[in-house]
């Protein structure tokens, strides 16, 4: 703890009853600047210091109250810059990054708020993918920790202090304010309707396909899930539907009509929309009013060319479409996102898939890049449709390595390999729960290497850090 104990002229000593000399020698004032950082690794550590999240279901419903409160005592940052909300079940990271490319690419300064995180923090912030400098970094979080150190919520509210989720988000709006930014793109957390980040007034919401997850908390159908997502829908801003299952498209049109807001429809206003996994990246091609549009996007899969036609149908419909912008999006990468690396000359590929759907284009993308005989490390965190992901991914693989996807949400690896070695007696399966130690055993096999089911399990993984990109 760094105390610096402080003498002020003209007041009383407590402990002399006497006007203060002046010269610095009779303390009298302690102030405590445990909370002030000095460097990228202390931010790396200082959210983890905040509660992981409320933990009474009911008192979720005071969220937006709670957040409310606390955007005030930091003077509501996010009212300085136009945002943009996404939700859904997947595809809401990607798509968020190359909107976040197209605002740039048009000449916005934008900032992109994220989660998780997989190697550090500053995922999380970036200025469209880039991060901010290390000293824009630290002062923002010390001017956050200034306003909000005294802050206690009210009794009843849930934990008096800040949950870590408010924190990252009251940081990246301070952040983005801070830097400058005339735009951000902002991605929900859990959920939508609840989530800390429904408290922008966005200029559009942009709504990513919906899939069953998080059932304990959103709901057990996707019209349940769906209604929790649609709950971003605000009164006369334009929405933006992706390709999505009947039921969760009613309830987005219903939501969007109850506020009179303006629905685009990626599958009916797009066209011909086509991808292909190639070694330099994934293919795409479709039309938009009359005008083909072929990339090659950085981050493979069929679920990436939606998410990136969605994005273009939202700068289109916008007025923020520009060839600069889809340059930068084919630029566009994220940590996890079908990341490719190398290591010990085995390709590696990381992929935050966590529903049937978006599991089976992260297979089926990584055996058109692999070279035979591929290993899968899998691992899930409960509130998924494991069942639907184990039957969905391991079917190609022989070599199957279940681990446990860190401990920040709970998990249960010896049920998934219970249930692995039931569906798939004849596969060779094996049970790692380490993280780092599951993967040392997939690279004894000198295979390509598939690591997926959670974004937590590649993040405990030490060694990808020292992976070359490939």
């Amino acid at each position: 703890m760094d105390i610096q104990e402080l003498c002020i002229p003209g007041h009383s000593c407590p402990d002399a009853g006497a006007p203060c000399r002046g010269d610095g020698l009779c303390a009298f004032i302690v102030l405590d600047f445990s909370a002030v950082i000095h460097s990228i690794d202390e931010l790396e550590t200082v959210f983890d210091s905040y509660s992981p999240s409320l933990p009474d279901r009911r008192i979720r419903e005071y969220r937006l109250d709670r957040m409310r409160l606390i955007l005030e005592a930091i003077g509501n940052p996010e009212r300085s810059f136009r945002s943009y909300h996404a939700a859904g079940s997947k595809g809401k990271g990607s798509t968020c990054a190359y909107l976040a490319a197209l605002l740039s690419g048009y000449g916005r300064k934008c900032g992109l708020y994220t989660s998780p995180h997989l190697y550090t923090v500053r995922e999380r912030f970036t200025l469209s993918g880039a991060f901010f400098s290390d000293d824009e970094y630290i002062s923002a979080y010390n001017s956050l920790e200034e306003m909000t150190g005294a802050l206690r919520l009210p009794e009843g509210y849930g934990p008096e202090r800040p949950t870590v989720f408010e924190m990252y988000t009251a940081y990246a709006y301070l952040l983005f304010m801070r830097a400058g930014c005339t735009d951000a793109v902002i991605e929900t957390g859990l959920g939508g309707r609840l989530d800390a980040t429904n408290t922008l007034s966005p200029e559009a919401v942009i709504l990513t396909p919906v899939e069953l997850e998080h059932t304990d908390v959103l709901g057990r159908t996707i019209s349940a899930i769906a209604r929790e997502k649609s709950r971003i829908i605000v009164e006369g801003k334009p929405v933006f539907i992706s390709a999505e299952p009947e039921e969760a498209e009613r309830v987005f049109i219903d939501e969007a009509a109850r506020c009179m807001a303006p629905v685009h429809s990626l599958m009916n206003e797009v066209s011909c929309l086509r991808s292909s996994t190639e070694q330099d990246g994934e293919h795409v091609s479709f039309i938009l009013d009359g005008r083909e549009f072929r990339l090659t996007l950085r981050m493979c899969t069929a679920a990436q060319a939606g998410n990136a036609a969605l994005a273009v149908l939202t700068a289109s419909r916008l007025g923020f479409l520009s060839d600069e912008g889809i340059r930068a999006m084919e630029r566009t990468a994220l940590p996890g996102r079908f990341e490719r690396r190398r290591l010990n000359g085995r390709l590696i590929v990381i992929d935050t898939a966590h529903t049937a759907n978006s599991a089976a284009a992260s297979r089926d993308a990584f055996l058109t890049l692999s070279s035979g005989n591929p290993v899968l490390v899998f691992g899930a965190v409960r509130g998924k449709d494991i069942e639907g992901l184990v039957r969905t991914l391991f079917p190609p693989f022989r070599r199957i390595i279940i681990s446990r996807p860190g401990t920040y949400r709970e998990s249960d690896p010896g049920a998934i390999y219970a249930l692995a070695t039931a569906l798939f007696p004849d596969k060779d399966i094996r049970l790692e729960e380490d993280q780092d130690r599951a993967l040392d055993s997939a690279l004894a096999f000198s295979s390509d290497i598939l690591i997926t089911g959670s974004f937590y399990l590649a993040a405990g993984m030490g060694r990808l850090k020292e992976a070359d990109g490939a």
